[in-house]
């Protein structure tokens, strides 16, 4: 940026004036720290919400950037650490709608045990082929048994899909979804397949069934059935991972993920992230 300055506007500038420009634009009390916190206030007020988070550094340690995702709204923190708390300091105890997410234990914190949760169903059935991957060659039923239940959920997807996209009715798609429901709950609920693998992972998809947290796109067609919009707005914090080395201290990497969180939502929302960067810092 300060090459292209010079280069076209014969104005000189540093990387540190462009960065302490940028932390005073992001500082706490200012226009745009204020717009981020009504961000997050909107998230807590969303029908449904996805999370999913990719590794940081700050100051050279170890942190985390946490991404939520509404219709709307593209909100980013960078956390030092990865547990349920950092998660619960954005949602609150307030937060009535769904969370879309994948099966990490954080999720399962006490924070969250009302919280009606949608586990990625994509994240699933890459869990069910990983484990289908470890099976073949092998003696025994495991292998067909997971690859059946690959098969029940992956038909899950083609209700949804087939009501989302207007080639069934609402009848149609609870009958459809209630059959393919009985089936994945069927082959969940059995405990006779004895591979350690197949076993371990009947468990944990059992579990968050029991909890509603696996089908529930199947009650509610309105829900994604995936976590692919939180991971899509992480793809550009990996990027920026990769050539900027991340941040040296925690105000940085604040001043990044707020100005990352306006110009993202901006461009949610048919903005223009430089209009909308300009009218909030006058």
């Amino acid at each position: 940026i300060p090459c292209l300055m010079e280069m076209t506007v014969g104005i000189s500038l540093t990387q540190g004036a462009i960065n302490q420009a940028a932390m005073r634009l992001a500082q706490d009390g200012g226009a745009l720290a204020k717009h981020v916190l009504a961000l997050e206030t909107s998230i807590r007020e969303a029908a449904y919400v996805h999370h999913d988070d990719t590794g940081w550094r700050i100051g050279g340690e170890q942190a985390w950037v946490g991404a939520f995702r509404t219709d709307d709204v593209a909100l980013f923190k960078a956390n030092p650490q990865h547990t349920a708390a950092e998660l619960h300091a954005v949602l609150h105890d307030d937060f009535k709608g769904t969370l879309v997410c994948d099966r990490y234990s954080v999720y399962d914190a006490a924070q969250f045990a009302d919280v009606a949760q949608q586990k990625c169903v994509s994240h699933v059935i890459r869990n069910i082929s990983d484990v289908a991957e470890k099976l073949k060659g092998r003696a025994g039923r495991g292998l067909a048994y997971v690859l059946s239940l690959k098969a029940a959920i992956q038909s899950a997807l083609k209700v949804h899909k087939d009501f989302q996209d207007g080639k069934t009715t609402a009848k149609q798609f609870h009958f459809r979804g209630g059959l393919v429901k009985g089936l994945i709950q069927r082959l969940l609920s059995r405990t006779d397949i004895r591979t350690k693998e197949s076993e371990r992972l009947r468990a944990g998809l059992w579990k968050q069934h029991e909890k509603g947290r696996l089908l529930l796109f199947l009650e509610k067609p309105e829900l994604p059935p995936t976590n692919n919009a939180a991971e899509r707005q992480l793809r550009s914090v990996v990027i920026a991972r990769k050539i900027s080395q991340c941040s040296k201290n925690l105000r940085g990497a604040t001043t990044y993920m707020r100005i990352k969180s306006v110009t993202e939502t901006a461009r949610l929302r048919g903005q223009d992230p430089v209009d909308v960067l300009m009218s909030l810092s006058r």
